[in-house]
């Protein structure tokens, strides 16, 4: 691979990755930041999207029409939606789906409203999308001490943290967690034909009563990128994952 886009919605989800890949410099593209840098002779952007299905979207496509990458990984933290997750896993997004697509039922004024009566629209853009086969495989094989589980991963302008709801969009949708930008993603890279993954790390789980305190949010921030950085080892020197450690790094 000669270029591989890194997403991140906030600062805090690459700071430690641009730490660990010294000597780049931050460009600016429409209002979206890039980080460009180098690994083992391969070109690595380290986009910053912002939080959202929107700004990932627009981010996403200025980063390929820019940095025409060979691959994408879209990283990041993420709900859980099942509750045998706990804080630290990492989902390997064999495929995501957008959960943010509904039709509420008609009610009258006075009627209130009811979000468990909403269904998913059947439009073509709900159908789950597929990472990339081989960079699933990798991620699987790249050393991680904690729990590491393929699945879907759903993603929308939300942060729910009612239990009944939850259940639902697991039930409707079959995510185990959800996110606000991997399904766009996964979108604009299907139609640039971009081998893409995403891969998310588990903050909080409303489902167990497990909720995001700073330090903690932190610390598996930081768990995640020092994954992905031996994930991006493996992929630009063509060794084994293990092998592949960030130097000058705390091991988790």
């Amino acid at each position: 691979m000669s270029t591989i886009l890194v997403q991140g919605a906030m600062q805090e989800e690459l700071e430690l990755l641009a730490r660990m890949l010294p000597g780049g410099r931050w460009t600016e593209q429409k209002g979206y930041s890039f980080y460009e840098t180098g690994l083992h002779e391969t070109k690595i952007i380290l986009s910053l999207t912002q939080v959202g299905i929107l700004h990932a979207c627009i981010s996403t496509m200025l980063g390929i029409e820019r940095y025409k990458p060979d691959a994408l990984i879209n990283q990041g933290t993420a709900g859980g939606h099942i509750r045998t997750l706990e804080i630290g896993d990492i989902v390997i997004g064999e495929t995501a789906v957008y959960i943010n697509s509904m039709q509420s039922p008609i009610r009258e004024k006075g009627a209130g409203s009811n979000a468990l009566e909403w269904i998913p629209l059947e439009t073509k853009g709900g159908a789950p999308l597929e990472a990339d086969p081989k960079l699933v495989q990798a991620a699987e094989q790249t050393p991680y001490a904690g729990t590491l589980l393929r699945g879907r991963l759903g993603s929308g302008d939300l942060f729910s943290r009612e239990t009944d709801r939850i259940d639902l969009l697991h039930a409707q949708f079959g995510q185990l967690c959800e996110d606000m930008e991997s399904a766009a993603a996964y979108k604009v890279c299907h139609l640039y034909h971009i081998p893409v993954i995403g891969i998310r790390i588990i903050s909080n789980n409303e489902l167990t009563g497990r909720h995001e305190a700073p330090e903690l949010f932190r610390r598996t921030q930081e768990k995640l990128q020092s994954f992905l950085y031996r994930y991006l080892q493996a992929l630009t020197a063509g060794k084994g994952p293990s092998e592949a450690e960030p130097a000058g790094c705390t091991p988790f």
